[in-house]
């Protein structure tokens, strides 16, 4: 074979297989992008989970960035001896950066949770709901605040609500509040669990239980425990003052 045809026919083969591989790696790039995008990854349920009253809607907590990923969504698959939820996150796309959001998300069950063991679908832990009948209704909000599925986490050094996103050893929910669109800046949790009066350093009594007082230079919060629950109310906005704070305790009941 003449050399110039040897070396225009080697020319083509190498053009032929750069562009065989171009290829390759564009398809790929294709897939990989469709997969970022539709895939989604199961997470553990990390927070309490409560139960409504009707015992149909079951609510945790999820943290996700909304401009890196979609709302996380809670799902349950039923049987007839139990109930198994499944945290789905969509994969994030770090190109984007802005801050996360912490939020309540909701699964409805086709019949009530009853009796059936409600199980953490990615570690396979027995989960113990709140039963929402059992919660405490606030008959005193201040004026324009009303419940929200936002919420908000405490630094460590100032935490008097339990941690959203862990799972106490004893079943406790926040409800969080916020006044129009703001950011919520008040909570309502209660513990089904009750620790003993503690009369020394209270400001004030609740049921004939002593009320304690923690502040911080952003927020404050009172605690105290009756009939077998510890509650604990907790604000961050300077208008909520521990009077306010009182008020909402003194009409907290079942």
């Amino acid at each position: 074979m003449d050399p110039r045809q040897l070396k225009r026919r080697t020319g083509a083969m190498w053009l032929t297989g750069a562009i065989a591989i171009l290829v390759t790696v564009a398809a790929a790039w294709q897939f990989g992008e469709r997969h970022n995008r539709n895939h989604r990854d199961d997470a553990a349920v990390l927070g309490n989970v409560l139960a409504s009253r009707d015992g149909r809607t079951l609510t945790t907590t999820a943290r996700w960035t909304p401009c890196q990923a979609p709302r996380p969504q809670l799902q349950a698959h039923e049987t007839p001896g139990a109930i198994t939820l499944v945290l789905r996150e969509g994969t994030a796309d770090l190109r984007h950066q802005c801050d996360s959001k912490d939020q309540q998300v909701t699964a409805t069950i086709e019949s009530s949770l009853g009796s059936r063991r409600l199980i953490d679908g990615e570690t396979g832990t027995t989960i113990v709901p709140v039963d929402g009948a059992k919660l405490a209704t606030p008959h005193y909000l201040p004026a324009g605040y009303e419940e929200t599925e936002d919420l908000y986490d405490e630094p460590p050094g100032e935490r008097c609500l339990p941690a959203p996103f862990e799972r106490a050893a004893s079943a406790s929910w926040s409800r969080f509040y916020r006044k129009g669109s703001a950011r919520p800046s008040l909570a309502i949790a209660q513990t089904m669990k009750e620790t003993p009066d503690d009369p020394r350093g209270a400001i004030a009594a609740v049921d004939g239980h002593p009320v304690h007082l923690q502040e911080h230079p952003k927020s404050r919060c009172l605690t105290w425990s009756s009939n077998k629950n510890t509650y604990a109310i907790a604000a961050q906005s300077a208008q909520l003052t521990t009077d306010e704070l009182l008020r909402i305790a003194k009409r907290l009941s079942r």
